[in-house]
């Protein structure tokens, strides 16, 4: 008997799953829409240095996904199962963390509390997102998997897409509804739907898992170098985009200050939460539909098209960011973010086509190879908005920004054109047999 056949696969499983899916989701929303407008409304003003800062802190966690998955794999509870206390336990701590900051956030603590509270809801997140991979990968049947993974991804997407425009309408339309009270609902709905993966059946017999010969294996040829140097440079400007392409449409259409190096609201309105929330989602519509039409892309034609293809739009779409708003119109900026969107979505669909196929040269632990991979790309976000910040601080200009960004991100190519394309080209392959 397999272990699905044992656990019982239930189809109700993929809708706990992606409720976890879709408040992991909501979370990044939040940071990324709500919390900028919001440190704006209770400090006055604010830097962009200081946002990315905040941000660049707070992503940390998810640069080390490895080690989450080595715990989720190497220890567990027989009582409780393998996966289930890395997905509770981790949620509640990121649940606790928003029920503080709603109660102890003030004007002179706002960013360091953020800070501190961000990290730990930040590596909740990633711990307990890990342990979900593991869980669905554990009980899932085969003939299912795919289903369950598609709905799920399509869950933190609206999480991530639809949660800021949905809790800025809310602020702006209702009375009772604070930012503060957000915070506490969004600690109370974390804790309570990682409670719902109870109910799941998970194999109370595990395997032992042996890690130090096929980790060792990661680490040891160039070629994987590479890849790990290609994955880091090719997420640098992500973060970035997120946080602050929308903050300079705001600036463009007057409706936040920006003086010196320091950001400021001219007239406080909360409509302005809004905009904010709506150019993320004209950005975040571009990259769903960037990653449909990539992924085709790259399989249908090559992965090289669509990796070269890729960095050219969005070299190209952050440079016309550029443009004069007097002359262009902000319909136009609009337009660009879009592209900017359609280019991030497109170039994922690349990145992850080369690393999926080259994670089968690791046929062993395939989907910890995945993971290493995707903890490097989740470290060049931090450093990039890391960067960007020293930016600002430098130059005061987003001007010469998002120039230097645009650029900086082509040297992920130069370890892509490293990789020997047999590697993850899989028609080449097919040539040869």
């Amino acid at each position: 008997m397999t272990e699905e056949q044992h656990v019982g696969f239930k189809p109700s499983y993929i809708a706990i799953f992606s409720i976890n899916y879709l408040f992991q989701g909501v979370v990044q929303s939040l940071f990324a829409v709500i919390i900028p407008i919001y440190l704006l409304f209770l400090l006055g003003g604010i830097s962009p240095s200081e946002i990315a800062f905040l941000g660049s802190i707070i992503l940390i966690p998810f640069s080390t996904k490895l080690l989450y998955g080595i715990l989720t794999d190497k220890f567990g509870s027989k009582k409780f199962g393998r996966r289930k206390p890395w997905i509770i336990g981790p949620a509640i701590l990121a649940g606790t963390m928003w029920i503080i900051v709603s109660a102890l956030i003030t004007p002179s603590n706002a960013i360091s509390l953020l800070v501190i509270a961000g990290l730990f809801i930040y590596t909740g997140v990633a711990m307990s997102d890990t342990a979900l991979d593991g869980l669905m990968l554990d009980i899932t049947p085969k003939a299912q998997l795919g289903r369950a993974q598609g709905f799920c991804w399509s869950s933190r997407s609206v999480g991530v897409i639809g949660g800021g425009p949905i809790l800025a309408f809310l602020l702006v339309t209702v009375d009772i509804i604070t930012v503060e009270l957000i915070f506490m609902i969004m600690g109370i709905l974390m804790i309570t739907t990682s409670l719902f993966t109870v109910i799941i059946k998970e194999a109370r017999e595990f395997p032992e898992v042996r890690l130090k010969e096929h980790i060792k294996g990661m680490f040891n040829r160039s070629k994987d170098w590479k890849v790990y140097f290609y994955a880091t440079f090719n997420s640098m400007i992500d973060y970035v985009v997120v946080i602050f392409l929308s903050l300079y449409i705001l600036i463009q259409m007057n409706l936040i200050e920006f003086k010196g190096t320091s950001l400021s609201l001219g007239t406080p309105d909360l409509n302005i939460y809004l905009y904010q929330a709506n150019i993320s989602l004209i950005i975040c519509v571009g990259i769903i539909i960037g990653a449909i039409i990539g992924g085709q892309i790259a399989d249908k034609i090559s992965r090289r098209v669509g990796v070269y293809s890729s960095f050219l739009l969005l070299t190209v779409g952050m440079l016309l960011m550029l443009m004069d708003v007097n002359l262009v119109g902000v319909g136009i900026l609009l337009l660009m973010a879009s592209i900017i969107g359609f280019g991030m979505g497109f170039r994922h669909s690349g990145y992850s086509a080369v690393i999926g196929e080259m994670s089968k040269q690791h046929p062993e632990m395939d989907s910890t190879y995945f993971a290493v991979c995707n903890s490097f790309a989740n470290l060049g976000g931090p450093v990039g908005l890391a960067l960007t910040g020293l930016m600002f601080a430098i130059t005061g200009s987003f001007a010469f920004v998002f120039i230097f960004m645009a650029l900086f991100q082509n040297l992920s190519l130069i370890f892509f054109k490293m990789l020997d394309p047999k590697d993850y080209e899989y028609k080449l392959k097919e040539k040869e047999k």
